[in-house]
């Protein structure tokens, strides 16, 4: 696994699309299951001769928006938006514009789900929609060069009329295929687009400013995501988002952990999180512990990390052996500032008086200055 340290990521991309060119069939890319697509309701929507089509048949602007919209966890009708390609989705967006309503909440439903759409554009991934290409690009290495060609996809896998429900269908459980073994991660991912979501939902520069934060811990959830995965491994180490190390036995009882890094270099700062990819027990916690320091030492470059005492797996059980390592995302799920609670909240009305102040000209007209 460490040959590929001396391989440019860009090098070991280009071998894999040419052997998926050179079969005909895509290759298998990323092993998880993308977050956030497990078993909820989807609503395939996608935009055919200029009208917007769905799988439910006839819906109106304000009817998908509202689908797009429900990020309520607990609700039992949450559902998810399928699009077929970016291209659909911009089409989509368009025809929002002249979406129709009758109530003001129709017309704020659909003006909320055109900003939310605007940020799906952008971000890595989004829990209430899924863009069916986006999916598979994620999940294989394409045998031809447009990523974003949804006939040329369902030819490659065998799928036929990827314009109907049922073609959508079959494509879309080919990128979802899988199972996911680090669901507090996936957890996560979703968290932080539903945040997006309610943020998106008014207008506003908090909204905004909150919107963006969120967009930043999602990208850097689903780059650990990726560097997590044991199929696209090869490619995490090439591009160093990911570290092959070998604990060390210490000599003598110690609060830090020494790792041997065979690469020599790593992407980690002093008192960056780094988590541990066992390979011998894949499904263990994702720990590992904050970076003590690094450096080399007879010649070989060390690594000492600070384990987390709140990990089930240790160090311990990897001594001697390869294990691999990835920088912790930042922060957990991205939190959005709240109103400060009102003293009626608890149901107990205040008690200290409140004085009434008039000014001097209001009181001459006749103002009462004293509460009635």
């Amino acid at each position: 696994m460490n040959t590929t340290g001396t391989m440019k990521a860009a090098e070991y991309a280009a071998q894999r699309r040419q052997e998926a060119a050179r079969t005909g069939r895509p290759i298998r890319r990323m092993s998880e299951t993308l977050p956030s697509l497990h078993v909820r309701e989807k609503l395939f929507v996608w935009v055919d001769k200029g009208r917007v089509r769905t799988s439910d048949g006839p819906l109106k602007g304000h009817e998908i928006a509202a689908v797009l919209l429900n990020t309520d966890n607990e609700s039992e009708s949450r559902r998810e938006i399928v699009m077929p390609t970016h291209r659909d989705l911009r089409l989509l967006v368009r025809a929002f514009s002249k979406a129709r309503f009758t109530t003001i909440d129709q017309r704020n439903a659909v003006l909320a789900a055109r900003r939310v759409l605007d940020v799906a554009l952008v971000t890595p991934w989004f829990s209430s929609l899924t863009i069916i290409t986006r999916a598979l690009t994620a999940r294989y290495w394409a045998p031809f060069e447009d990523t974003d060609d949804l006939t040329t996809w369902a030819r490659a896998l065998g799928v036929a009329d990827p314009h109907s429900s049922t073609g959508l269908s079959d494509l879309y459980r080919l990128s979802i295929r899988g199972s996911s073994t680090h669901g507090s991660l996936c957890t996560r991912i979703t968290a932080a687009s539903d945040r997006i979501t309610r943020a998106r939902t008014l207008p506003g520069s908090l909204n905004d400013a909150q919107a963006f934060v969120a967009m930043e811990a999602l990208g850097d959830q689903w780059k650990t995501l990726c560097a997590v995965d044991e199929t696209l491994r090869p490619y995490s180490l090439a591009s160093r988002r990911t570290i092959a190390a070998i604990p060390e036995r210490p000599s003598h009882e110690t609060t830090t952990e020494r790792l041997i890094i065979p690469g020599g270099s790593i992407p980690f700062r002093n008192s960056s999180t780094v988590w541990v990819v066992d390979p011998s027990s894949p499904d263990s916690d994702l720990r590992g512990g904050k970076v003590a320091g690094f450096g080399y030492h007879h010649g070989q470059f060390v690594l000492e990390v600070t384990p987390d005492a709140k990990g089930i797996w240790s160090f311990r059980s990897a001594y001697g052996r390869e294990i691999f390592l990835v920088e912790g995302p930042f922060g957990a799920s991205p939190r959005f500032s709240r109103k400060e609670p009102s003293p009626w909240d608890g149901g107990v009305p205040p008690v200290d008086p409140v004085q009434r102040i008039v000014p001097a000209e209001l009181a001459l007209a006749g103002m009462a200055t004293a509460p009635a």
